[in-house]
């Protein structure tokens, strides 16, 4: 039988993918910001902004299980990504929910 491996990402090769896929999001969401489509930049910012914290979320994981394999830069880019992008996705929900 496999052992279970759990939800978040397990390599560090995973980590790496999720922190350029969230960086990427990140671009998205200035360039639609930029060209002024608002509902495009809105939902890209909330779900580039979950993507953005369950990866920082996995990387914390990692680092805690494996602190020469996960390196402190990684964990530092990723958390600054979910700050971002998750914080524009709350105040976006924000928004929609007129709070």
């Amino acid at each position: 039988m496999r052992e279970k491996r759990g939800f978040l990402l397990q390599t560090v090769g995973q980590m790496n993918a999720g922190a350029i896929v969230s960086g990427l999001g990140f671009l998205l969401y200035l360039a639609l910001s930029a060209l002024g489509r608002e509902t495009a930049a809105d939902i890209t910012a909330v779900a580039f902004g979950l993507v953005s914290v369950y990866v920082f979320a996995s990387v914390s994981a990692g680092r805690s299980r494996d602190r020469e394999a996960v390196s402190c830069s990684l964990l530092w880019g990723t958390g600054a990504l979910a700050l971002l992008l998750g914080g524009c996705g709350i105040l976006t929900v924000k928004l929609w929910l007129g709070l």
